[in-house]
């Protein structure tokens, strides 16, 4: 049986190196392809920019015609020249993937900085591209961010303690600019992990089931600390407008859009359903610590949701989030929440 195993191992270790080399190969040829496009509109759109300057010479009379077809002539000469050089490098390194490919050499890291493996070098690599002629970072439309919130959980309802480390939240968003030569306008959305906890206001209480209820009861024991956390997943939907200005680089000698450089604020909500619960107590026992969890769904309700929004500088916001949903489903008064805290978006 194990010699079947190490078998099965090995051919489906093969499988997927094959798969590696031949989606590393189709993503460097599309790179080369697009680097080539780059490099042809770039200089053409060059071109007919110095010709239209050389056309408005000419209505003005600071040139002759053959002045302007002799600079256009040199223009066109030059340009042609940069589109020639910038394609034959590109065309080499295609002909050495091409040559990688047949010899079962290929390095997923031919043509990109491995250094993209690290964590957060790989996100901020994944949302710039870099331009093939001046080497300026280019940020995309389409960008991923790391999310990272921990708050205060203000409960609605009298006999909740108001939990200055209550809501936490951890994910991942996808921010879209609305409009392609500005950063003002975004749509944000994600996925995040969102775990909250409550505690009994009084000493020594805690949730208990009772009649389809969940109601706070003494327990006779001398608590150290009782607490009902639950988790949820969510799908948190943000427009956020971003004041950042544009920024000049000096090496590339062009102005560049870039998010995140100034103040942001984001307005929308969020929905999620529940995938844990459990309440937790702790005490003493002769000297003897104690910890008992109980899992169950102490009633609650399945799904939350709830308007929610942030303001702040660069990647670090304050956020507010308020669950419209009851937390439990049968109770006689509806227990809602409001959590407030510090986020962190890593562009």
């Amino acid at each position: 049986m194990l010699k079947y195993s190490i078998l099965i191992v090995a051919f489906l270790c093969a499988i997927q190196i094959n798969y590696a080399q031949e989606t590393s190969f189709e993503k460097n040829a599309q790179i080369i392809a697009k680097r080539i496009d780059s490099i042809t509109n770039t200089e053409k759109l060059q071109l007919k920019s110095k010709i239209k300057k050389i056309d408005k010479q000419l209505e003005k009379n600071k040139i002759t015609e053959e002045e302007a077809k002799a600079k256009k002539q040199e223009f066109a000469s030059y340009h042609a020249q940069k589109i020639n050089e910038g394609v034959a490098k590109q065309e080499q390194l295609m002909q050495t993937l091409i040559k990688n490919k047949v010899n079962g050499n290929l390095e997923p890291d031919l043509i990109e900085d491995n250094k993209r493996y690290q964590l957060f070098k790989a996100f901020s690599d994944e949302n710039y591209i870099k331009d093939s002629l001046t080497g300026a970072r280019i940020e995309k439309r389409f960008t991923t961010q790391i999310v990272a919130a921990l708050g205060a959980n203000f409960p609605s309802e009298n006999g909740y303690k108001n939990h200055p480390i209550g809501d936490g939240e951890v994910g991942f968003s996808f921010k879209y600019r609305l409009k392609e030569t500005s950063t003002l306008w975004n749509l944000k959305f994600g996925l995040s992990v969102l775990v909250k906890e409550y505690k009994p206001e009084q000493d020594n209480f805690i949730f208990v089931k009772q009649n389809g209820q969940t109601l706070l009861q003494d327990s006779g024991l001398d608590l150290k600390d009782a607490k009902l956390t639950s988790g949820y997943f969510t799908l948190p939907v943000h427009l956020e407008l971003d004041f950042s200005k544009p920024e000049y680089d000096k090496d590339t000698n062009q102005t560049v859009l870039r998010s995140q450089r100034g103040f942001r604020l984001g307005i929308g909500g969020y929905v999620g359903f529940r995938y844990f619960t459990q309440q937790q107590i702790r005490y003493n026992d002769n000297g003897k610590k104690v910890t008992i969890t109980e899992r169950d769904n102490f009633n609650q309700n399945n799904f939350v949701y709830g308007p929610s929004a942030y303001i702040g500088y660069r990647d670090v916001s304050i956020y507010a989030r308020y669950d419209a949903q009851s937390l439990f489903k049968n109770n006689t008064n509806n227990l809602n929440s409001l959590a407030l805290g510090l986020r962190i978006d890593l562009n």
